[in-house]
């Protein structure tokens, strides 16, 4: 048999073996055996397993050959891990959506304790609590004082730079930037 990789190509190739136990209506879980020649006497044996939807699945022209009599033993231990596997991923794939439900659960949770807290007046305590026990609080707009320092280069006309330093005080360096930073929309002071 022959398992197809969906795009016309094949993805195995050899002795095949269905796990009933483990198929699911669109699915069967496959396993395919086969045997790659190490030096002329010897060979080593490959496989493969994977859920394969049974359109993939086609009886091929040149036949590896009748299963050895041992195959049904080799293959079972192949089914019992990818059972797991998928048994595995079955268990993360749940832990993970049943993460993501208790976070969002939490998130609400939050969101209408705010909203009550705000209602009833009671938001200093309600963020101690939230402290307390590692919550997120409220979320609330903050006024934020920046200090910001700017060096600014300003022409001056003067006999040298000593000069041209001593030429410049508060007022120009206000009118400055109120002439080439007028786009910013920011009150401003300059210290001394």
């Amino acid at each position: 048999m022959q398992i197809s990789d969906g795009s016309g190509g094949i993805a195995a190739s050899g002795w095949f073996s269905v796990d009933e136990r483990n198929a699911t209506e669109t699915h069967a879980s496959v396993a395919v055996v086969w045997r790659e020649p190490l030096m002329a006497v010897e060979h080593t044996y490959k496989s493969w397993t994977g859920l394969v939807r049974t359109r993939d699945i086609s009886p091929v022209t040149v036949s590896p050959g009748a299963a050895p009599a041992w195959f049904g033993e080799y293959v079972r231990p192949i089914h019992e891990r990818a059972a797991v596997e998928r048994t595995l991923q079955a268990v993360r794939e749940s832990a993970n959506t049943e993460r993501a439900n208790h976070r969002e659960w939490v998130r609400r949770m939050s969101e209408s304790a705010c909203e009550w807290a705000d209602e009833n007046s009671l938001c200093s305590e309600f963020e101690r609590f939230c402290e307390q026990w590692g919550l997120e609080g409220r979320e609330r707009d903050f006024d934020v004082e920046v200090n910001v320092t700017v060096a600014l280069t300003m022409t001056r006309s003067a006999r040298s730079q000593e000069d041209a330093d001593e030429a410049v005080d508060l007022d120009d360096v206000r009118q400055h930037l109120r002439d080439n930073f007028s786009y910013l929309d920011v009150n401003f002071t300059v210290g001394e």
